[in-house]
């Protein structure tokens, strides 16, 4: 919401500028995904043209993480994956069975409807990478590891001085997880095994059912490859990509609801 173009303006008001110019209402908000049941802070503006006055545009929270004010508690990272198969890393396949039942709500109302687990493949790690993660707790990431376990410079045995404090971090079980980005495959590791999070995992913090299957290779394959092959089309096509780039649909859900009501029922009141 904060960014500019080159003369100043903020592009949010650029945006709804366009969009009044055309016989729109415009509203925009920033939500917060935790407010609507999904276990993970992720702050999005959104911006909603209506052809109709909307008395009440953006909906009101249903959950918040302590469970107070008369909302439901939001769901934890270990509530949303626990239930799923502890696979270590070079581990799983693209569809298996589930092996425990569902744990929690959370679980239980991904679950429905499926009968199989989809995209729960782990990452091939090396085993160097395993023992790093091996040595971080809750929270640490990769600047917290001891000196000899940190990256190497590329094509290189020496280590690297540029650490980036937000890659790899362990994620703690009993609160909802950091935003899962496109690049989420290395921006965490999972609270208990030393490895990232599947594809599947990450879904399920983005609050996908498990019927839901995603298609493509798991992770993103080299951008200058595809620029040279003349495959452009496929950068953003990755299983780690459509997820991360998505609206959480259980947040979308109840943006959805609130606009039907306004406009369906609300505007006869």
């Amino acid at each position: 919401i904060k960014a500019k173009t080159k003369d100043g303006i903020f592009v949010v008001d650029i945006i709804k500028e366009e969009l009044s110019s055309l016989g729109y209402h415009v509203y925009h908000n920033i939500l917060e995904s935790t407010d609507f049941g999904v276990p993970q802070i992720r702050k999005r503006l959104f911006i909603i043209a209506s052809r109709k006055e909307l008395k009440n545009p953006f909906p009101k929270p249903t959950h918040n993480i302590t469970g107070s004010d008369g909302l439901k508690k939001t769901p934890t990272l270990w509530d949303a994956i626990s239930d799923l198969p502890q696979i270590n890393a070079r581990e799983g396949s693209e569809e298996m069975d589930y092996d425990k039942q569902a744990l929690t709500d959370y679980q239980k109302q991904l679950r429905e409807n499926s009968h199989k687990i989809s995209n729960h493949k782990a990452m091939n790690h090396s085993k160097r990478l395993v023992e790093r993660f091996s040595s971080m707790t809750w929270g640490q990431s990769t600047s917290d590891v001891p000196e000899h376990l940190k990256p190497y410079k590329r094509n290189s045995k020496e280590i690297s001085e540029k650490v980036y404090d937000q890659n790899n971090r362990r994620m703690h079980p009993n609160k909802p997880c950091h935003t899962i980005a496109a690049s989420f495959y290395a921006n965490f590791v999972h609270p208990y095994l030393n490895r990232n999070f599947t594809a599947r995992e990450g879904a399920r913090i983005q609050s996908f059912p498990d019927w839901y299957v995603f298609k493509g290779k798991p992770t993103v394959v080299s951008h200058k490859l595809l620029q040279r092959e003349g495959r452009e089309d496929e950068k953003y096509l990755c299983q780690y990509n459509q997820i991360g780039n998505a609206v959480p649909p259980l947040m979308a859900k109840e943006i959805a609801l609130n606009i039907f009501n306004e406009v369906f029922y609300n505007d006869k009141k």
